[in-house]
């Protein structure tokens, strides 16, 4: 079973980070990040003492806007990360998370190693916490996608035990908050000046002769068809026909359904893909660092890993169906960017810059829960979809109001 991973905050650490981030951002990412709302709201936000918040998943630039946020609000904050991203780049990733204050979460399973600490910082108050409730990156600015239960949950239990707690006591405890925050990004240079040069050295790596004639988002396509066809054919796949974003989401299931067979594990067929895959990395978790199941394992980099092993190859289905996502939100010029990025750390081990990109993260007034806990302890469930509903309403209304400013 995959270790959890607890949050080990080191000051020095934390300290480096925030001297080092906005020059990594200015000159590694070029991308800006404003932190948009009232003073009086990000005030209130920055008062709030047992909080929680809950931001929207587009981009896998995501995080850089929430360490934003925190300096921003010259607060620290405890962060929930997926449990297979401790593991990228020998390992060394996971310690700078851990010593940012993230901890891991099993996706997919009942993690009680971190529901308990997620209770524990709740309790305790010190920090706030940062959640991606959808729990994938969705590539979607417009549409919220499936929120995850658990965190909702949580929050009612510990306001339930906070309200247990307070019943003899003379001050009362603060709240447990749940705070809504959009997040979008955008590329503020033409497409054909940001992608330019990857389209050429990706194409290079992948064997396309470069045509400069070609429509920008031509050549792009180019490039997302030869890795597809890359992939099929290093894991011994034939390719069928079918569009660019069927295709992605095809050699994520066949590569899947190769490893299940492989370890004798069958998922259940009323599962979603993306759940398929939840399921059967959870079962396998002690043989992640067997070999991998394709037929040409060094096609591509494998992901900041040591060596081509079925953790690769989980990474490399969550991938495609992140491609998948992307693929069909393709209207945003960001996310050819994101596309290309995917791409290129798998043929070149490197995510170069694409241009001058911005992002928004936006703050909304803070969800007190404590309004739904007598319903909580007659009916987890109903209390549960109330409040995630409103926070739902609360998280569309932060999107609408930044797309509705981008197109102003």
């Amino acid at each position: 079973m995959s270790e959890f991973r607890e949050p080990k905050p080191n000051q020095l650490v934390i300290g480096f980070f925030r001297l080092v981030f906005p020059l990594w951002l200015k000159y590694r990412e070029r991308l800006s990040i404003e932190v948009r709302g009232s003073k009086e709201l990000l005030d209130a936000v920055r008062q709030h003492k047992r909080a929680v918040i809950l931001l929207n998943h587009p981009d896998r630039q995501d995080p850089f806007a929430l360490f934003k946020l925190a300096d921003y609000l010259n607060q620290q904050f405890y962060v929930i990360v997926a449990r297979e991203c401790f593991d990228w780049d020998n390992g060394w990733r996971g310690w700078l998370f851990q010593s940012l204050g993230c901890y891991s979460v099993a996706r997919g399973k009942a993690d009680f190693h971190s529901i308990s600490r997620t209770k524990k910082i709740l309790m305790e108050a010190k920090k706030k916490l940062v959640v991606f409730p959808e729990a994938e990156i969705t590539a979607d600015y417009e549409e919220l996608h499936h929120m995850q239960k658990a965190i909702f949950h949580i929050v009612l239990d510990v306001q339930d035990d906070l309200n247990k707690k307070d019943k003899n006591s003379i001050k009362g405890e603060a709240p447990v908050v749940l705070i809504p925050a959009a997040i979008k990004f955008s590329l503020e240079d033409s497409l054909d000046i940001a992608v330019s040069p990857a389209v050429k050295e990706i194409g290079k790596r992948l064997g396309i002769k470069h045509d400069k004639n070609k429509k920008i988002v031509d050549q792009i396509d180019a490039v997302i068809d030869a890795y597809l066809s890359k992939v099929f054919s290093s894991y011994g796949l034939q390719r069928p026909e079918g569009s660019l974003e069927h295709l992605s989401e095809l050699a994520g299931k066949e590569i899947l359904e190769r490893i299940s067979i492989n370890q004798n594990v069958e998922p259940e067929a009323s599962l979603s893909l993306i759940e398929k895959l939840y399921f059967v990395r959870n079962h396998v978790e002690g043989d992640l660092e067997i070999d991998s199941v394709a037929t040409n394992p060094k096609a591509f980099h494998c992901a900041g890993l040591p060596k081509p092993s079925l953790r690769s190859d989980f990474e490399r289905i969550e991938r495609l169906l992140i491609l998948q996502r992307m693929l069909l939100h393709r209207e945003r010029p960001i996310q050819n960017c994101r596309i290309l990025d995917f791409i290129e750390s798998e043929v070149t081990g490197l995510i170069t810059p694409k241009g001058r990109q911005s992002c928004v993260i936006s703050p909304g007034e803070a969800i007190d829960v404590s309004p739904f806990v007598e319903e909580y302890t007659q009916n987890k469930l109903s209390a549960v979809r109330k409040l995630r509903e409103v926070f739902m309403e609360k998280l569309q209304e932060r999107l609408d109001s930044l797309l509705q400013q981008s197109q102003e």
